[in-house]
């Protein structure tokens, strides 16, 4: 697959199918090659914004094609252009139908049909026999049904007004067929997400395998940010195909999130915006790997870093799946959006560059999140962040309230609308000192970069001013630049962003060991870290835990007990009795 970034398409063809649908042309070899029925591909409109969007085809001559309903600031802006305009495309992203068994039934509702019109075309390939419901309020807004007929499928439609088929929803069409006698050994739909959810309720009782293609806000796109994220799944990497199994417990067809984070109800009846817990999980005790860092007891000494996973669900999946600690996004005290996409991009192989523009509910809403992640029993770092002393006093006071074991203030985010506190040393002392009396006994990390260029000297400062820990080196600011357009790629107001993956490896340790040289108080080491090695040369240089970021976006959660496991081995070949022998090694010799 090609790197996660946005490249410039011409526009081949555009084809107006309803008064909100239109269907855009691509010539796409790359991405044709690696499509699959269900995925989706970022689309971008220069100086407007990035958006996902379903793949209704991809033909052997490399063509790609896209259904965007005029719907929002970006699909409105693609509405307005014309074969021989570029935008940029990256992809495909995502999980994709199955089709499995011999009489497939499509429901598709609105313009829902397009992934389902490539899922048709390619079960037609596999000699599927393939019966095709759809849905409209009226035969106005029914899509792409001379496509389906072309392709010899048998099909049934349903609009709200009567004006063609049954009168009455796709869904009491399904299930009048279903009493009739109709039978399908696997139904996949797509659509507004109270219809899909009441085709589940409906294949549940027939005993039908049913899979879902689910929307959600997608920043990234390649599973990173967990902003889409939907019951601990992530749309873009875990989804947006479900099989309608995964979806029991979740809040599918009761409450999403908007652009911030923050929970919003799908329906006015959906009641209290709460997750149905997750199960109670407690780690293995693992001797070797055993930690205790500021007071707290680690199971084992690897986390998240701040911002690769948003929900708590997310945050207990990653506990389950080996992590010794979790970290929180940073949370602020107002709601903030975020920047519009793109927002994060892979520049070269492994090394990646984000603006998200610290998307969160605020400090207030976030708890629904810490209640979810605590259903584990591994520490929880809350990041949180602030641009004056006022504001992260009302933060921490709220933040103390909640079951946290251990804060990260991040004094270093390099894209976001207000200059980083760690270039106002004078500031950043004021606020630890201030949020130290708040929240003590609990201890206080904070996160730094290189990016204030003496950060040895910014950390003396800051544990002469409480602080218990420091998390180095978050990330480097850069500017990626579109040559072609002669703008930033990033949807930020300055473009640049912070760069982290592979490229910040070597840095960070060589910085880490330098902190470790001056500082008494522990290190977190983040950048770089995407194997056991890395973990063992950051500790010997001097760090005591380790924050895991875009490795993540390559590795499923499982890569946390990947990375114990191997440092188990290495504890064992070397004879060490516990991973806290390695610490400040290098410095000792």
């Amino acid at each position: 697959m090609s790197l996660n970034i946005p490249t410039l398409h011409n526009i081949e063809a555009v084809k107006t199918e309803t008064e909100e649908v239109k269907t855009f042309t691509f010539q796409s070899p790359e991405i044709v090659k690696e499509s699959k029925p269900g995925q989706f591909v970022m689309i971008w409109s220069p100086g407007i914004d990035e958006i996902p969007i379903s793949i209704a085809n991809a033909s052997l001559e490399g063509e790609v094609e896209v259904a965007v309903a005029d719907v929002g600031d970006c699909s409105h802006s693609l509405h307005q252009k014309h074969e021989g305009d570029q935008v940029g495309l990256r992809g495909p992203y995502g999980r994709g139908f199955t089709l499995i068994g011999e009489r497939i039934c499509m429901v598709a509702g609105g313009y829902g049909a397009a992934p389902l019109r490539f899922a048709t075309k390619r079960a037609k390939e596999l000699d599927k026999h393939v019966v095709v419901l759809e849905g409209a309020r009226s035969s106005a807004e029914l899509l792409y049904i001379d496509e389906f007929k072309r392709m010899g499928c048998d099909i049934r439609i349903a609009t709200e007004d009567g004006s063609e088929g049954y009168k009455g929803t796709i869904t009491e069409l399904l299930e009048e067929m279903l009493a009739s006698g109709e039978r399908f050994e696997r139904v996949l739909t797509c659509g507004p997400e109270l219809m899909m959810e009441r085709v589940c309720g409906i294949t549940s009782r027939a005993k039908i395998p049913t899979q879902v293609s689910v929307e959600r806000i997608v920043k990234c796109g390649c599973g990173a940010c967990g902003s889409c994220d939907l019951g601990g799944h992530r749309i873009c990497k875990d989804g947006p195909v479900f099989d309608a199994e995964a979806l029991v417990g979740t809040e599918f067809g009761r409450w999403k999130r908007e652009n911030s984070g923050k929970r919003i109800a799908i329906t006015p009846d959906a009641g209290e915006l709460l997750s149905i817990p997750p199960l109670h999980f407690t780690p293995e005790y693992e001797p070797v790997l055993a930690t205790e860092v500021c007071g707290i007891n680690f199971p084992n000494p690897i986390a998240n870093a701040a911002g690769f996973g948003f929900s708590g669900k997310l945050l207990h999946r990653y506990a389950v799946a080996g992590a010794g600690a979790v970290v929180t996004k940073s949370v602020g005290l107002y709601e903030r959006e975020g920047y519009p996409n793109p927002t994060f991009i892979e520049i070269a192989p492994r090394s990646y560059v984000n603006a998200m523009g610290l998307p969160n509910p605020g400090i207030k809403d976030y708890g629904l999140e810490i209640g979810d992640a605590k259903y584990a029993d591994v520490p929880l770092m809350l990041s949180i962040f602030g641009k004056s002393v006022e504001e992260c006093r009302v933060v921490a006071k709220i933040a103390i309230k909640y079951p946290i074991d251990m804060l990260e203030f991040n004094a270093s985010c390099p894209h976001s609308d207000f200059v980083a506190v760690e270039n106002h040393p004078k500031l950043l002392r004021s606020i630890i000192k201030e949020i130290r009396e708040i929240v003590h006994p609990k201890p206080i990390a904070v996160k730094i970069s290189p990016n204030v260029g003496d950060p040895a000297g910014l950390a003396m400062t800051l544990e002469k001013a409480g602080a218990d820990a420091i998390t180095a080196i978050n990330t480097v600011m850069v500017r990626p630049i579109d040559h072609t357009l002669d703008m930033s790629i990033l949807g930020n107001p300055t473009g640049y962003g912070g760069k982290s993956g592979k490229d910040l490896t070597v840095g960070g340790k060589k910085i880490v060991f330098d902190l470790y040289e001056e500082l008494k108080i522990p290190i977190i080491a983040v950048g770089g870290i995407f194997s056991a090695e890395d973990v063992i040369d950051y500790a010997k240089n001097g760090a005591s835990l380790f924050q895991v970021g875009s490795a993540l976006v390559t590795e499923e959660p499982g890569f946390f007990s990947v990375l114990k496991k191997e440092l188990k081995e290495y504890i064992a070949i070397k004879g060490y009795k516990n991973i806290s022998e390695l610490v400040g090694e290098a410095h000792r010799r």
